[in-house]
């Protein structure tokens, strides 16, 4: 078992917004014994940083043939 019981981890891999949320309430719900932690993780990286954690924001929105990297030196 990890920290939140992987809720991070799953909230950070959402596939889609409507699951983002979801993942969200499991969150705070998860991690509830521990506010500071679920505050400091939500006004620092979850609401103002939240179109990076949804991966249809980040990669689905253009074609990229796979390519996920911005640096095509490093995969070769």
């Amino acid at each position: 078992m990890g920290l939140c019981d992987g809720s991070i981890g799953s909230l950070v891999n959402c596939p889609i917004e409507i699951e983002y949320d979801e993942c969200l309430t499991k969150f705070e719900i998860t991690c509830s014994p521990w506010l500071m932690f679920v505050d400091y993780v939500k006004h620092t990286w979850l609401i103002p940083h939240r179109q990076r954690f949804v991966k249809t924001w980040t990669t689905n929105k253009v074609t990229h043939l796979g390519n996920t990297t911005t640096n095509r030196y490093e995969n070769c």
